[in-house]
């Protein structure tokens, strides 16, 4: 069978679905499987479990691609020459991945729906939010409706880790305890002040290694001597850091789901996120900071993405709660209890 997948989306949404295409390609390896994905994420879609083909696009273009009617006939082409039989559309897809499959040819279409498509009909199988509304869930139900459909046995009850080894460089892991920040985000709404990440990488580096990911959007930060500063310029390069760290510290990002995808223990200081978007494997070695009582949070809808803070009286008071003290006994204990697990 011919399946194409549309999946454009950023670093930790393509994190948490990169498990589908993986088991798909290992329950049916006769299937021809074509991704179309964003540029720098189709890195993750590699190695041994790749799928047949990877188109990429940049995310906002292939969705306003409507608006070029000439680009939308070339992708119209493109989809029909695949000859798909079945589409899966991940539920975080606009109008115009849903247009495409219901014109592709392909009579079974299994995907999730925000109610925010312009097109009725598009899917022959709407697979409905999960209870818990955790991403990593959704996709896999939808994998599993597909493969169900199709008469190929079932999958598991739950997703496992994403397979990210083709990424990694071997390279040796240091003496001391390694621990990698992240102080980086897509958005000022998800991200801790880069002076208080700062203040917890300095104090960590008194009896850790640690490394510091240098980011645009948190230059010019002021670190002590023993951090090391690294720019990673890729997914692989990235993926390679963290599999050599032990933990890792940062906002709710994707480079914090790679983490988790690749079994770091870690602590995420967490604002507008949805809990949905909390580290999805190994959470006995997760800490998740999370304001406890704040009546706005989280501000993160799964239709609509948080831009800007509405707590006018109070902006960021999610993310300002935690002080860097708070935040560096959250990291030492966490440390701790996962040294003791793994000693016992």
């Amino acid at each position: 069978m011919n399946l194409l997948i549309f999946k454009l989306n950023h670093l930790g949404d393509n994190v948490v679905f990169l498990p589908v295409v993986q088991a798909l390609r290992v329950q049916c390896p006769d299937w021809k499987i074509t991704v179309i994905t964003t540029p720098r994420e189709a890195e993750l879609y590699g190695g041994l479990l790749a799928p047949a083909e990877v188109l990429t696009c940049g995310k906002l273009r292939f969705d306003k691609a409507w608006r070029r009617p000439w680009e939308l006939a070339a992708w119209f082409a493109r989809v029909r020459a695949r000859q798909p039989e079945a589409c899966l559309i991940s539920f975080d897809q606009a109008s115009v991945p849903h247009l495409l499959a219901r014109h592709s040819g392909a009579s079974l279409r299994v995907g999730g729906n925000l109610e925010h498509i312009r097109f009725a009909g598009t899917l022959t199988h709407e697979v409905p939010l999960p209870a818990g509304a955790r991403p990593a869930d959704w996709n896999w139900e939808m994998a599993r409706t597909l493969v169900q459909v199709a008469g190929r046995g079932p999958l598991a009850a739950t997703p496992p880790p994403p397979d990210l080894w083709h990424l990694i460089s071997p390279s040796p892991r240091p003496d001391r305890r390694h621990v990698v920040v992240h102080a980086g985000s897509s958005g000022p709404v998800t991200r801790w002040p880069v002076e208080r990440f700062a203040a917890v990488a300095n104090q960590l580096a008194e009896d850790h290694e640690v490394t510091w990911v240098e980011r645009p959007e948190i230059s010019g930060v002021s670190l002590a001597d023993p951090v090391r500063r690294v720019a990673p310029d890729s997914i692989r390069a990235l993926v390679s850091l963290l599999a050599r760290a032990d933990f890792f510290l940062g906002n709710n990002s994707g480079p914090m789901h790679l983490a988790n995808g690749l079994g770091l223990a870690g602590v995420v200081v967490t604002g507008s996120s949805a809990p949905g978007w909390d580290p999805y494997w190994f959470r006995e070695r997760w800490s998740v900071l999370r304001h406890p009582s704040l009546p706005c949070q989280p501000c993160e809808r799964p239709n609509k993405a948080t831009v800007a803070c509405a707590n006018t009286a109070n902006p960021l008071a999610c993310l300002q709660y935690w002080s860097a003290q708070a935040v560096e006994a959250a990291c030492r204990e966490t440390l701790a209890r996962v040294a003791s697990e793994r000693q016992a």
